[in-house]
């Protein structure tokens, strides 16, 4: 006779969520989007999720397009940060890279959402000096102005954990 197994079922595995995006700066500031979720509103650099299949610089060359109307060259690599959960069931690596504007016209992107499920709800430059004042995801404003401010030869930054309720 057959022994059943009463072994819990194999959890599916959880893998970090990559998300690149694209530090671009004009004389009129840093491009931001700003999310609203519920009753929360913060600003991003514009990006996105890395999908199966697609490099970084292709992944952030598509969501600055989707997001914001915009083409860009994806240049250097600028500084990497993790976002952790305290209860570990959020994981998300953001990859940051120096872009420059080469073509496209600035606009809210559609993202192909309904109107009631947008979450991006606003892109603008934001002037350098409002950086530091805005409440942004993650929270790597300060350490992102100063990387800017760098020569790329410094070499890329790495942030640990900035996870932010």
């Amino acid at each position: 006779m057959r022994r059943r197994s009463f072994r819990k079922p194999i959890p599916k595995t959880k893998t970090p969520r990559v998300r690149v995006a694209v530090a671009l700066v004009s004389p009129e500031g840093l491009l931001l989007v700003r999310h609203q979720k519920r009753d929360r509103s913060y600003w991003l650099l514009p990006g996105g999720g890395l999908e199966f299949g697609e490099s970084m610089r292709e992944a952030a060359q598509r969501e600055l397009s989707e997001e914001t109307g915009l083409e860009v060259e994806v240049d250097s690599f600028l500084m990497a940060a993790e976002s952790l959960a305290p209860d570990r069931t959020r994981h998300v690596v953001h990859v940051v890279f120096r872009g420059r504007v080469r073509g496209g016209t600035l606009h809210l992107g559609d993202e192909h959402m309904e109107p009631h499920e947008r979450r991006i709800v606003e892109v603008r430059w934001v002037p350098l000096d409002e950086v530091r004042g805005i409440l942004m995801h993650p929270p790597f404003g300060e350490q992102l102005l100063q990387v800017l401010s760098k020569e790329p030869a410094e070499g890329p930054v790495y942030l640990d954990n900035l996870w932010v309720d």
